[in-house]
């Protein structure tokens, strides 16, 4: 960014590091309307959360060095797809699709809408300050407080920065990955040679729709933005418990009141979220909550904004 732009977005000199503000500095140049956006997204960020966003922003670098126009191309796509899809669902109250099979066709077998689709998910995770927070609750909260030698598996890693961290951390034993589509799988495994993951992930298609059948059982289970594409979220995650070592935790991430092209499972408070886990059979360790951009968690519940809920549960061990 030249120091003229700069001059512009005073702001942009508190950003955290140089990968956040080169990712900023993209969007400003190519979308300068998004800008007043970026800015109120940064507005209260805690010191956690900053230091989460210029990791995240290191990370999308080290994905697709050189990819920038991709990169802002879908994040643009995605933003714009969120607005249509929230008209949508301000007019008739529901989300535009409720099968897995309409979203399929028109979205997962769509080779440059997934691509898309996955740009804009990545910029979206340093950009918006749920997805952010939502990061932060994972890390701190969630793996930082799992067992010495913990065995991890996340299901839908997509493009793999959820599963890397995992795979970063020392106490992690082993870690996998999870997903009904194989070419996704693929995906996620050139994600983490690119990302230079020190731990090698075991990646299996499984279909959690279904009774799981694994010889081991797991310590840390991750299902993060699932549920919201799925038809039956709930006995998902009692499939998942089966899988589950007694004391085992899993990190839930769902978001509320949250239209996108294919978001079929319409959750319209956290507390549904809560107690979607805690019908499946985990005891509640904890819950966060990380309104949309410009919103407090009062307002967004007010005028039924988009909210990130992130539940902690785990299995009892009698």
């Amino acid at each position: 960014m030249t120091s003229d732009a700069a001059a512009l977005m005073p702001w942009y000199d508190s950003l955290p590091g140089p990968a956040t503000k080169r990712l900023v500095g993209l969007v400003e140049a190519s979308w300068p309307e998004h800008g007043p956006y970026v800015e109120r997204s940064f507005q209260g960020r805690s010191a956690s959360e900053l230091a989460m966003t210029e990791q995240l922003a290191t990370l999308v670098e080290r994905l697709h060095p050189g990819a920038s126009a991709e990169l802002i191309r879908g994040y643009r796509w995605m933003c714009e797809m969120v607005r249509e899809e929230e008209l949508e669902f301000r007019r008739s109250g529901r989300y535009r699709y409720s099968s897995f099979a309409e979203v399929n066709a028109l979205v997962y077998q769509q080779r440059d809408c997934m691509a898309d689709y996955m740009f804009g998910l990545l910029a979206s995770s340093v950009l918006w300050a749920n997805h952010t927070r939502s990061f932060v609750s994972y890390t701190e909260r969630f793996l930082a407080q799992n067992t010495d030698r913990y065995r991890h598996l996340e299901v839908g890693p997509g493009h793999g920065l959820l599963l890397y961290m995992a795979a970063e951390d020392s106490r992690c034993a082993s870690v996998t990955g999870l997903d009904i589509s194989g070419e996704s799988l693929a995906q996620t495994e050139r994600a983490l040679g690119r990302l230079g993951a020190t731990k090698p992930a075991r990646c299996l298609v499984g279909d959690i729709a279904r009774p799981l059948d694994f010889t081991d059982r797991f310590d840390s289970v991750v299902l993060s933005e699932v549920c919201e594409h799925l038809e039956a979220p709930g006995a998902a995650l009692a499939n998942l418990r089966g899988v589950m070592a007694p004391g085992g935790r899993i990190f839930v991430n769902v978001p509320v009141n949250s239209p996108a092209i294919d978001h079929i499972c319409l959750f319209r408070t956290p507390e549904e979220v809560v107690e979607l886990v805690q019908s499946a059979g985990f005891e509640i360790e904890e819950s966060s909550n990380a309104p949309a951009t410009g919103y407090t968690e009062a307002r967004a519940r007010k005028f039924g904004a988009a909210i990130s809920v992130c539940v902690i549960g785990r299995v009892g061990r009698g």
